[in-house]
């Protein structure tokens, strides 16, 4: 005889079914680009500027996104870049593998992967944002990992292009709203799909095979304090994260981030947020330019 499931077990199995179609479609996002392990592997050799710029030459959009946003600002401050020699010359090694990494991030960013360009877009931007302030904090911060940081903080929020699909797709939901409310939207994003965005972006960073401080740095961005390893990491993507929020969310004043915990444990004061904020919106001229241009 065939029991009849009650509404609790129809919706556990509802949950489940649900969770194994993210991680699913998390498996299927496109693998990361090579050109990031190649450039950094000739790096590494000190390999002649015409053997790197051949491998990124192998990927043209990878390569016009690369001499696109190492034309920003931030990475072409004091020299003209007009060609990817120009790119590889003037940047210097750390500089340039930042380049490439964030030229192969954005095209996940994009409407063809998550079905809403205009989220997508400020998605990018923000990720964008948070890497910039992420290696401007760990420069003043003298952390000798800062391309560390600095990756984690470009992928911290990769884990929403597949949770916001889903959420979209199954719930008629969206779930910024969810996450503008208040601390416990990781809480609310799991009881709605069973994931966070922050262990879904630890699953995808791994699977891109991506070293376990950066996916450690990615799991916990919102919550430092529950990192059992790497927490170095997981403290500059919450700062930085929280810093650009702060930057178009008035109701985050730089006063009331130094009263954060972390922050106070960072030696992060209000005048130092203050001037990394603006040193950011210095630094993110010519991204917009970048956006306009496509991503």
């Amino acid at each position: 005889m065939i029991r009849e499931m009650s509404g609790y077990e129809v919706k556990a199995l509802h949950y489940e079914l649900l969770l194994k179609d993210i991680l699913t479609a998390a498996e299927k996002l496109p693998p990361f680009p090579d050109v990031v392990w190649k450039v950094m592997s000739l790096l590494r050799k000190m390999a002649p500027i015409k053997q790197i710029e051949e491998v990124i030459q192998y990927d043209p959009i990878i390569a016009a996104r690369i001499l696109r946003l190492s034309q920003s600002t931030h990475y072409s401050r004091r020299h003209k870049v007009t060609s990817l020699k120009d790119a590889i010359l003037v940047l210097g090694n750390q500089k340039l593998v930042q380049v490439v990494m964030a030229a192969c991030t954005s095209q996940y960013f994009q409407k063809k992967v998550t079905g809403n360009a205009r989220d997508d877009r400020e998605l990018w931007r923000h990720s964008v944002a948070t890497a910039f302030m992420g290696e401007i904090l760990s420069g003043q911060m003298k952390s000798k990992r800062g391309l560390t940081i600095y990756t984690a903080c470009l992928l911290h929020d990769i884990g929403k292009i597949v949770l916001d699909l889903y959420a979209r797709m199954y719930l008629q939901v969206d779930l910024d709203p969810i996450r503008h409310s208040g601390a416990q939207f990781i809480e609310a994003e799991r009881r709605a799909l069973g994931i966070d965005h922050q262990e879904l972006g630890r699953i995808i960073a791994r699977r891109w095979q991506f070293p376990r401080e950066v996916a450690s740095g990615i799991q916990f961005h919102h919550t430092p304090d529950r990192a059992d390893s790497d927490r170095e990491i997981a403290q500059h993507v919450y700062a930085a994260n929280l810093m650009v929020n702060a930057m178009k969310d008035e109701a985050i004043t730089p006063a009331e981030l130094q009263e954060d915990p972390v922050f106070q444990g960072m030696g992060l004061s209000e005048d130092r947020i203050l001037k990394f904020q603006d040193f950011l919106l210095k630094s993110m001229e010519g991204v917009e330019l970048y956006l306009k241009n496509g991503a």
